[in-house]
């Protein structure tokens, strides 16, 4: 294969994702949005998914080449933030007879029940857990630390396009 097929090839995949992820994010934005009790979460998390994926689209045909410090913090924002949605516990709930501690953040990628709320917890990481909402919560923070890295990198072009305009 020639080195035109390959970068081809790049080039229709990252649109076809992109392409992808919009959709998706349109569909499940427009899903929650005529739902009876919208839910934040579902939000937030179908306008970083049209985001990536308009990126995607966007950086297709430049490619995803960013500086070191756009990939660094981009890097630790997708990792902070999908550690983060491993330990904290995004809903609490208590009644008489059990606790139940639903983990993922931005959506529920496993439930525990138990007595106490450490008990429910450690269920929490030993019950049962939902394969797509985990997919789910590692792709949000991968777009989200594309975000953040374009970010980074249109800030950094334009400091120093301030720098050298001051010079």
């Amino acid at each position: 294969m020639t080195r035109e097929a390959i970068d081809g090839f790049g080039i229709a995949a990252r649109v076809l994702a992109g392409g992808g992820s919009v959709a998706l994010g349109l569909y499940l934005g427009g899903m929650n949005n005529t739902a009876y009790e919208a839910d934040w979460r579902v939000s937030v998390f179908s306008a970083v998914v049209i985001v990536g994926g308009v990126l995607l689209i966007a950086l297709a045909r430049r490619g995803l080449r960013t500086s070191r410090a756009g990939r660094i913090s981009g890097t630790a924002a997708g990792a902070v933030g999908v550690l983060a949605g491993m330990v904290t516990p995004i809903q609490e709930t208590c009644c008489d007879a059990v606790w139940v501690v639903s983990l993922g953040l931005p959506l529920p990628w496993t439930i525990g029940h138990g007595d106490t709320w450490t008990q429910a917890f450690q269920d929490s990481w030993h019950g049962t857990w939902d394969p797509v909402s985990a997919f789910s919560n590692v792709l949000f923070w991968a777009y989200a630390g594309m975000i953040v890295a374009v970010v980074v990198d249109l800030l950094r072009r334009r400091s120093d396009i301030d720098r050298v305009g001051a010079s």
